[in-house]
């Protein structure tokens, strides 16, 4: 059975609050962590920047949330209520949580491409094709907030024209996960002793196998989003407003393993 778009949007917001909490438990041991085991402040000290506009974000995220929620079903009338306030998808609050979605989307794009480059000893031929993609999804970001803006109150976000371009950003930040994601695990598999240890993870450090699944989880729920949205559900506003969390298991995942 289908949900409605504001059934959607309280679901998500549910998910949201819980791993709102699981991220500031996340966050507590990853640093207590990064400071035990990293030799260098200064690059302790970056990581820990680069967490703290992340956390910045992500509460002005789910804040937000909360207050299109209140404003949503502040009437009398809960369910027409709900459903009048969310199909103007040009809100203020609407765009503000959708431009707040690209810059988190973009910051760890950003980090994982960094990463990649770092572990294939700086190499800018390794990732050029990556790169490029990158430069795609920030154009296809900025290009489906700008659509946004533009609907009518009352136009479906799977609007035609909002749809292909909307497919373009999620389909950008895939393969730049996807494509990072691999060239870093192949790099960290190629450098470890060819005596493979049997309790390792295809062959890979248990650091570097938390790693390589944490992005793996993150890939995955982009997969939904992306499966969710084409088949023009409702259910892709709770992968949505997930995944932005799903973005920091990486990054906490670098503060422990370095």
């Amino acid at each position: 059975m289908a949900i409605s778009f504001s059934l959607s949007e309280v679901v998500a917001l549910a998910l949201e609050s819980f791993c709102y909490g699981i991220y500031f438990a996340l966050l507590g041991s990853s640093i207590k962590v990064l400071f035990n085991k990293r030799k260098s402040i200064s690059g302790a000290m970056s990581l820990l920047g680069l967490v703290g506009v992340f956390g910045v974000l992500i509460t002005w995220h789910v804040v937000t949330d909360a207050v299109r929620i209140v404003y949503a079903f502040k009437d009398s009338q809960i369910a027409v209520g709900g459903d009048l306030y969310f199909a103007n998808v040009a809100s203020a609050l609407s765009l503000i949580k959708t431009s707040l979605y690209l810059v988190i989307t973009v910051l760890f794009d950003a980090f994982i491409l960094y990463r990649c480059w770092l572990i294939w000893d700086r190499s800018l031929v390794v990732i050029a094709l990556p790169f490029l993609i990158f430069l795609a999804d920030i154009g296809t970001g900025v290009a489906a907030v700008q659509g946004l803006s533009g609907l009518a109150k009352g136009d479906s976000v799977f609007i035609q024209k909002q749809e292909k371009i909307t497919k373009s950003f999620f389909s950008s930040t895939v393969a730049v996960n996807g494509l990072c994601s691999l060239l870093i695990a192949y790099r960290v598999w190629v450098r470890q002793n060819p005596v493979r240890d049997s309790r390792k993870a295809f062959g890979l450090s248990r650091e570097a196998a938390i790693l390589v699944e944490s992005a793996a989880l993150y890939f995955v729920t982009l997969i939904c989003l992306i499966s969710t949205y084409t088949r023009q559900s409702n259910v892709f506003n709770v992968f949505l407003d997930v995944v932005s969390f799903m973005q920091f298991l990486p990054i906490g995942r670098s503060m422990v393993t370095g």
